[in-house]
């Protein structure tokens, strides 16, 4: 059974959140809006998503890609902002006889799916309409439901269906249509609180014996075992030893934290904030503080306060891993002379290949690489950016910026780099960038570079 996710709120009634996210992809508790969605979907038994986004469309795609990830084939249908159900569908060209999951995926709702097409099979000549929390929780089932799709209409009404041939389904749990900021600390604060949502990490010990602080990996943090904090941080993030934090909190990705006073706060992925700043029950995100109880903002020019901290974050593990590349160019030296060697009494003319690239600050720099077929030995040269701090070891191609605004990390091994040639279309190059964007698994380009490898039985293969 196919389900059709629609994700096409504007988010205006989130401002100013709405100039950094759709709602869709909003982080609740470090997971995107939708992915809560998508996890229900999965454990639904579902497996074909058809998404239905028009907002930050690009970014929706490139985060979420092919639902690989939570066992799904995604595919998008792009219609305009909060757009009717009822026209997209139409638009869709679906049978009326299909039966199908209809759901909104820009709202939190406690995990139901799997009961409620249970419930709905039960007599599939019904509409059944389910209620939540005695809220609308935005789902229904065709094509008994073809009639009533203005339910699934953004800004979503609590109606009473008057027909015949429907039964109300009352399902348990809380539902967040979140749509305001105050509503969004709610939603937040009720994932850190329950035990329904799957919050991504590992436990650690504080003194808070009821509640959980959930850790990602590769954080660098202070003793936090004699604390009261509860929630989550996300992966790559600092926190200085002589930060506080305590109650409710929830920490991005990729945030530093210098000697702060954090309470019961939500501090959003990439964002810097600085000594001696004391917040409490706010949202910082970048160089916004956002005061969700009066729904008033400050944006703050100051950037020793706060400010986005890409930069930052991604420096912590940066001078080891350069470190430790270096010490491997030495080590390959004498395979980088053989190579070089090999190159030039084959392609005595031209044995090194030259090109200027966009490196992750986005500048113009000079790469290297050996006139030789084999892609894997060929950019062997191009660890010297890495060690240099121009590259990445794994990332997009550098030949093929299309994202040239410092969203997309370029390196030297990636499946373009390795797979593919000046002859390959250009949709097909950005399709595999945007799936391995949103993929963040070292290993798959590891195993794809072991491949390219065996490929040549461990022999080094020169062009003719």
């Amino acid at each position: 059974m196919q389900a059709i996710v629609f994700a096409n709120r504007n988010g205006n009634e989130l401002a100013p959140l709405d100039q950094q996210y759709c709602p869709a992809l909003l982080p609740l508790a470090n997971k995107a809006l939708v992915e809560y969605t998508l996890e229900d979907l999965a454990a639904a038994g579902i497996t074909d998503v058809k998404m239905v986004i028009s907002h930050e469309a690009k970014k929706i795609e490139s985060q979420i890609g092919n639902g690989e990830q939570w066992g799904l084939t995604i595919n998008y249908f792009l219609c305009k902002p909060e757009e009717q159900v009822n026209n997209v569908l139409s638009r869709m060209n679906i049978d009326k006889s299909t039966q199908a999951l209809v759901v909104r995926g820009d709202m939190l709702r406690s995990p139901c799916l799997a009961r409620f097409i249970e419930f709905s099979r039960l007599m599939p000549s019904k509409f059944v309409h389910a209620k939540m929390a005695q809220r609308n929780p935005a789902m229904m089932m065709l094509p008994a439901g073809w009639k009533h799709n203005q339910l699934l209409n953004w800004p979503l009404e609590t109606t009473e269906v008057n027909h015949k041939n429907s039964v109300a389904q009352v399902l348990h749990g809380e539902c967040f249509y979140i749509d305001s900021l105050a509503a969004y600390v709610e939603a937040s604060d009720y994932v850190i609180n329950s035990q329904e949502f799957g919050v991504k990490g590992r436990a650690i010990n504080t003194r808070n014996k009821h509640k959980q602080l959930v850790v990602e990996a590769q954080c660098q943090l202070p003793d936090l075992s004699e604390t009261q904090a509860f929630g989550a941080i996300g992966e790559y993030t600092k926190v200085s030893n002589k930060a506080m934090l305590s109650n409710a909190i929830v920490v991005g990705e990729y945030c530093f934290i210098e000697d702060s006073q954090i309470q019961d706060s939500i501090i959003l992925p990439n964002t810097y904030v600085g000594p001696q700043l004391s917040v409490e029950n706010k949202i910082i995100s970048q160089d916004l503080i956002i005061d969700p109880q009066t729904n008033s903002w400050t944006k703050v020019e100051d950037q020793s306060l706060i400010a986005k901290s890409t930069q930052e974050a991604t420096n912590y593990n940066g001078i080891f891993q350069r470190g430790v590349l270096l010490m491997l160019y030495v080590l390959l030296s004498p395979l980088l002379l053989t190579l070089f060697l090999g190159s030039l009494i084959l392609k005595p003319r031209k044995p090194i290949v030259s090109e200027t690239v966009i490196n992750n600050e986005q500048q113009p720099v000079k790469a290297h690489k050996f006139n030789i077929k084999n892609p894997g030995f060929a950019l062997l040269p191009q660890i010297w950016l890495v060690v240099k701090g121009d590259l990445n070891l794994f990332g997009a191609s550098t030949k093929y910026q299309s994202k040239p605004d410092g969203t997309v990390t370029y390196g030297v091994y990636g499946p373009v780099q390795l797979n593919f040639n000046e002859n390959t279309p250009i949709e097909e190059v950005q399709m595999v960038e945007m799936e391995f964007e949103q993929s963040k698994k070292p290993l798959y380009l590891v195993n794809m570079l072991q491949k390219q490898f065996d490929k040549s039985n461990a022999a080094i293969e020169f062009k003719s």
